[in-house]
């Protein structure tokens, strides 16, 4: 019997093991024009407090390769929390790929408007086609145009994925 349990147990972390090795690592710079679509809301009698939402189109301008699919597009759209000079975002993102497979993304993160910055995590939240199932996530530190609702910015992106096993 402790035969079988030291097994079971060299089985599970040897399973643990290789589900480490298969993540990839992944990283890009992604490049954001101003949002077509940008709102602000002031809340009354709290000056410097609104919420914010816009939507942005996106392109890498190096890197976010997945299996050898090149991304095309990513359509990111932040709500912002604004309180004063900083906020606290919550994004959604569609990462399109030269195939028409997506990724799906959310994001969370905090803004310095006086720096005109913005960081935070990301994770996957799903995919299409050869990348459904993705699982994975990462970092990302952007430099905004300006502190402008919807400004234009630039942003490193960071982390690593993991994408199911290939049916047979």
């Amino acid at each position: 019997m402790r035969t079988m349990r030291l097994f079971l147990l060299v089985v599970c972390a040897l399973a643990l093991a290789s589900n480490a090795l298969a993540q990839t690592k992944i990283s890009g710079t992604l490049d954001c024009k101003k949002a077509e679509l940008s709102y602000a809301i002031p809340i009354p009698d709290l000056e410097g407090y609104a919420f914010s939402m816009n939507q942005n189109k996106c392109t890498w301008s190096r890197g976010f390769w997945i299996q050898g699919l090149q991304p095309t597009e990513f359509i990111n759209t932040p709500f912002i929390d604004i309180e004063g000079a900083s906020g606290q975002i919550t994004a959604k993102g569609v990462n399109r790929y030269d195939n028409g497979d997506k990724t799906y993304s959310r994001s969370t993160g905090i803004s310095d408007l006086k720096a005109s910055t913005s960081s935070g995590k990301w994770t996957y939240t799903g995919g299409t086609g050869k990348l459904s199932g993705i699982k994975g996530g990462g970092t990302y530190t952007c430099k905004m145009e300006s502190a402008e609702v919807g400004a234009g910015y630039t942003c490193e992106v960071a982390g690593e994925y993991t994408l199911p096993a290939a049916k047979k």
